[in-house]
């Protein structure tokens, strides 16, 4: 296969389109043809800005994505000095009336053949991509006989034009799915998502994931590409945050200049100017709560997500109470009962449960409901300061439940509570066990102006 010549500081590529937001960069008016099209100069001129030096072009939204990608984008990046690799989609992402890749749809020859054509007459178009293999019956079509056939089709027009898949974790590090596609593919590209946990939020164990992942590509002589998401990903309890975007794209510049992965895709970078939805606003009051996450990763239990603060204690009053709001959202499904409990500790003491499945309706609740807020005042009593501790805890093996619990406006009578509104980031100690995530979720209207201005600084660093 051939040899992808990878740009100094290594490759740093952008992604949208599909289920991102703000990914279209389109026209105002449509076309004699009926359709907005692709505002070329816009999207090259946002990707400069960016800082790119590769753009994934994704032929899905629109059945004009081809002409356009043809007939404007290739040659404006080029000029841009932007190599070009297109990514279609499997079987499983085709829809007869709705978002496919089009023309050729279906027929892998016909766009292998298409691409090979347009790598000789571009220079900056430099590989290929397929989205998920083996999602649903896509492995039914994507079988050796066929891989060999559309690539050979490629070799022959264009023999340096590299092929790549997309491969989560379970896959990236299955050797039999490896073994499977080496032959054909020359890389994977890894959507991290903290392992199996399928969170935006945990950036720490990237490192790890990509030095398991290395350890079965490496030995296959396949390229490792790892795909960041920088905007919404459907399956994540919270979005990815600045912060988030600049820890994971350190780690991946230290790959690159370790020479062990070639470069990183930055997924559904908002490229428009909108500000972040105001559904993503989750507290009950501002922009702040503390959220107790957990996904559909396999749970054990006792697994747990936790906020500890210590609280001084007024000793000159009688009677102590804790008020708080909290409010579960099911992302996937319910749940049964026994499984999801919610509480509040004083000295590691459970002073108060609920049960999340008990929880009816979705909408911020009060403490005790209709009992009103919570008396601690024989766990606190002579006490000149406590750790007071919100809890979700899991008390049976649970897998394939989403669920995301909101704490806010804690209010307190005799205990001196810091930033009980969650609107700062400070005074809570945040501890997890398992997948389970603990963390002070901030509304950020300018999210997306945020994270571009994070992944260019990333970018540009390197």
């Amino acid at each position: 296969m051939g040899s992808y010549p990878v740009p100094v500081g290594g490759i740093k590529a952008t992604l949208t389109g599909g289920n991102t937001v703000g990914a279209a960069l389109r026209e105002r008016a449509p076309r004699a043809d009926g359709y907005r099209h692709l505002d070329t100069p816009a999207l090259i001129s946002r990707l400069l800005q960016l800082r790119v030096n590769t753009y994934l072009f994704c032929i899905w939204d629109s059945p004009t994505d081809f002409d356009d990608l043809c007939n404007e984008f290739l040659p404006a990046a080029a000029v841009a000095g932007i190599d070009v690799i297109p990514y279609i989609v499997p079987p499983s992402e085709t829809s007869d009336y709705g978002r496919a890749s089009r023309p050729y749809r279906l027929d892998y020859v016909g766009w292998a053949k298409a691409f090979a054509e347009l790598a000789v007459k571009y220079p900056n178009f430099k590989a290929w991509a397929i989205d998920d293999f083996e999602v649903g019956a896509n492995a039914e079509l994507f079988r050796p006989s066929y891989m060999r056939e559309f690539l050979d089709a490629a070799k022959a027009i264009s023999p340096e034009l590299r092929f790549y898949t997309c491969a989560y974790f379970g896959r990236a590090t299955d050797p039999k799915f490896l073994d499977k596609y080496a032959p054909y593919v020359d890389g994977i590209i890894y959507p991290f998502l903290d392992g199996h946990h399928e969170n935006t939020t945990v950036a720490g164990s990237l490192g790890a994931c990509l030095d398991e992942i290395l350890g079965h590509t490496d030995p296959r002589g396949l390229e490792l590409i790892p795909l960041i998401y920088t905007g919404r990903f459907l399956d994540a309890p919270l979005h990815a945050t600045p912060a988030y975007c600049t820890a994971t794209l350190t780690t991946t510049a230290q790959y690159v200049a370790a020479g062990r992965i070639p470069g990183v895709i930055a997924y559904g970078t908002q490229l428009d100017d909108g500000p972040a939805p105001s559904a993503d606003n989750k507290a009950l009051y501002g922009t702040g709560r503390l959220a107790l996450v957990n996904n559909r990763a396999r749970t054990p239990a006792k697994s747990y997500a936790s906020a500890s603060q210590r609280v001084r204690v007024d000793p000159r009053l009688n009677r102590y109470e804790v008020s708080f709001w909290y409010h579960r959202w099911f992302l996937a499904g319910g749940i049964e009962p026994g499984v999801y409990q919610l509480e509040l500790l004083i000295d590691g003491a459970v002073v108060w449960t609920m049960d999340l499945h008990e929880q009816r309706w979705p909408v911020w609740t009060n403490g005790d409901g209709m009992e009103g807020p919570v008396d601690v005042t024989r766990y606190v009593a002579d006490r000149n300061d406590i750790d007071l501790t919100f809890r979700l805890r899991v008390l049976k093996d649970a897998v394939g439940q989403y669920i995301d619990v909101g704490v806010d406006h804690v209010e307190t009578i005799g205990l001196d509570v810091r930033n009980g509104g969650f609107e700062e980031s400070g005074d809570w100690i945040l501890r997890t066990s398992g997948p389970l995530v603990s963390v002070i979720d901030h509304y950020l209207a300018d999210r997306p102006a945020r994270i571009f201005a994070a992944i260019s600084r990333s970018f540009g660093a390197t």
